[in-house]
């Protein structure tokens, strides 16, 4: 007996010791100027991705192909899961939208069965899946061409935010390290954070249907197809989520090194009345920096049209989303209040994304007064005056700057312009579509 005793004893501390570790390792708040840390929340991250399938190889740089005998990305058993219930979801959704039958609607468990705005939320619904599924493809083919090592360049930071590793100085890689903490940690719990809210969601929406407690069937079939539907959009969902860390910690790197150029040469701006400058450091700097810019130039123009993609998805689906929440109002009070704050947060999150990475520009202008300066104030070689006079040429150059697909580069003025688009969007919603709606 107590042998019994003291084994359970053993079991309950076990338990709960193991307990007490998952919540530190979850919950521990990391500190920012620590390399270690910071590092390990990184690594953290590319696991979270990898697990969620948003990548396969997370910051390894592999640039060899994955493609089968047919042109296509090889499946594993989880995109095989992933495609399944996915392509199921859309179809069920699809026959609740044109089948008015009750008997389907309880065999397919139809969380919204006879509920205000039945078909507009069924249909928002099917578009989300349709476009989630679509995106997370063209991100993995993006992947398995071998074109993923443009967003690894700053795959050392998983061991540690060394100046010489990074190229940058110490001021900049305390500012890198801050900003790659901040990012990592908001999308690591973010990542965690999707599943709960979808279930949260959808069984909300189940059980505040009156019909599922009158109906035995619509209760048991929506709780099992609930299940399947929340893997399915937690996985989607977090994997545009995943890819966005991605791409903002890569630009986010470029940007920062060229704020490391902007401060040399501001140096030696600055030092030019008490130093003489040596051309040779001149031109190697002139070398340096077209070598950046050739490398961002070379990201922007890979990642240009799944940026395009990003905007003009995520910025209709906020515009969607707040037509659906404050006009529109659908189903109840809480879930319009819902998605109406849904929306808010995506399009302030794609505003702030135009915004910060708009300064890339501005920077290059910058970076070309400098280098008016220094030719100014110094005596340069022919040589290194034609180098310095190569550099203005490719800082001015119009293919700098993140682009928008073809037709737009990141500034300062997009958040502007970004948020009137917007509300004329909103405007032609409520006018055309409004009415029908309602």
């Amino acid at each position: 007996m107590e042998i019994k005793q003291t084994m359970s004893s053993l079991r309950e501390r076990y338990f709960f010791k193991m307990v007490e570790t998952l919540f530190s390792y979850l919950f521990t708040i990391l500190d920012p100027n620590s390399d270690s840390t910071v590092s390990r929340l990184v690594r953290r991250t590319e696991r979270l991705t990898i697990l969620f399938q948003v990548v396969r190889t997370g910051l390894n740089k592999s640039n060899s192909a994955n493609f089968n005998a047919y042109g296509y990305r090889r499946f594993n058993r989880m995109d095989l899961i992933i495609w399944s219930l996915s392509l199921i979801n859309i179809v069920r959704f699809t026959v609740l939208i044109f089948n008015p039958s009750d008997s389907v609607s309880f065999y397919l468990g139809d969380p919204l069965f006879r509920s205000k705005d039945h078909q507009i939320l069924l249909i928002v619904a099917t578009a989300a899946f349709i476009i989630m599924i679509t995106f997370r493809e063209w991100a993995l083919a993006f992947e398995a061409k071998g074109k993923f090592h443009i967003l690894t360049v700053w795959s050392v930071c998983r061991n540690s935010f060394k100046p010489n590793d990074l190229q940058l100085d110490k001021i900049n890689v305390k500012r890198f390290r801050f900003l790659v903490y901040s990012i990592s940690f908001i999308v690591y719990y973010f990542m965690m954070f999707v599943p709960l809210f979808m279930a949260f969601i959808f069984f909300t929406l189940l059980l505040s249907n009156s019909w599922t407690y009158k109906i035995p069937e619509l209760a048991f079939f929506g709780i099992l197809w609930s299940i399947s539907t929340i893997f399915a959009i937690s996985i989607l969902f977090n994997s545009a989520i995943g890819q966005s860390w991605y791409l903002i910690c890569s630009l986010s790197f470029h940007l920062f090194r060229l704020h490391h150029l902007l401060d040399l040469v501001n140096f030696a701006v600055n030092r030019s009345h008490h130093v003489i400058l040596i051309d040779k450091d001149i031109r190697t700097f002139c070398l340096i920096t077209i070598r950046r810019l050739n490398d961002y130039e070379v990201a922007a123009r890979q990642l240009r049209y799944l940026f395009l993609c990003y905007f003009f998805v995520f910025s209709f689906a906020g515009d969607i989303y707040i037509f659906l929440g404050l006009i529109v109002r659908v189903y109840s009070e809480f879930f319009a209040n819902l998605l109406a704050i849904l929306g808010f947060t995506i399009l302030l999150a794609i505003g702030v994304f135009g915004f910060v990475f708009g300064n890339f520009i501005s920077k290059l202008n910058e970076l070309t007064i400098k280098l008016h300066q220094l030719s100014a104030k110094s005596r340069l070689s022919v040589p290194t005056a034609s180098k310095v006079l190569e550099l203005m040429d490719r800082v001015a150059g119009p293919y700098n700057g993140i682009k928008i697909g073809d037709f737009c580069t990141l500034d300062k003025s997009f958040f502007i312009r970004f948020i009137l688009e917007n509300l004329s969007a909103l405007m032609l919603f409520t006018i055309n579509i409004g009415p029908l709606i309602q």
